[in-house]
């Protein structure tokens, strides 16, 4: 993995919607791209941020080109998208990883940490990135890296080890 500095780390805000996550790192010197469904989001992200590449793709249908250090997807990203494709879409992330690189997801478990039913769950989301060629390195309670406690809601660190 190709990691010398922020500015030599290339990430991936699969699901950016307005942009808040890809802003903020480009901001610290990575090299950021934001992917989202939502064509309104992404207007607003590239206001926000014209400099950015952005790019309007269903995370499903994402082709990789495995050159990405991080793939982050934060707020409630893989528990939202369309019932069903939850696995080509964890598949899609990985190909754009390159090997060694990270996938780095963070989602509600339950009511209280989400704005829909849940629909997933950890044993389940672990198997999707095991599948994909992914293992779990690290996994939180909070963004933060609060120890995870089962109440609700992970930060889960995957690494691509292929």
């Amino acid at each position: 993995m190709r990691v010398a500095g922020p500015c030599r780390s290339r990430i991936l805000d699969a699901g950016c919607g307005t942009g808040r996550v890809a802003i903020r790192l480009a901001e610290l010197g990575y090299e950021c791209v934001g992917v989202d469904l939502d064509a309104s989001m992404l207007g607003e992200a590239r206001r926000n941020a014209p400099e950015t590449t952005w790019i309007e793709a269903d995370l499903a249908g994402l082709t990789g080109t495995n050159d990405f250090d991080l793939v982050v997807a934060a707020g409630n990203v893989i528990p939202l998208l369309a019932p069903g494709t939850e696995p080509a879409a964890i598949h899609a992330l990985t190909a754009a990883l390159r090997p060694g690189g990270l996938l780095v997801t963070g989602f509600g478990l339950d009511a209280a940490h989400l704005p829909v039913p849940p629909t997933i769950d950890l044993a389940t989301y672990d198997t999707w990135c095991e599948t994909t060629g992914l293992t779990l390195e690290h996994r939180f309670a909070t963004w933060d890296a609060t120890p995870f406690d089962d109440d609700g809601y992970a930060v889960s660190i995957h690494r691509r080890t292929w």
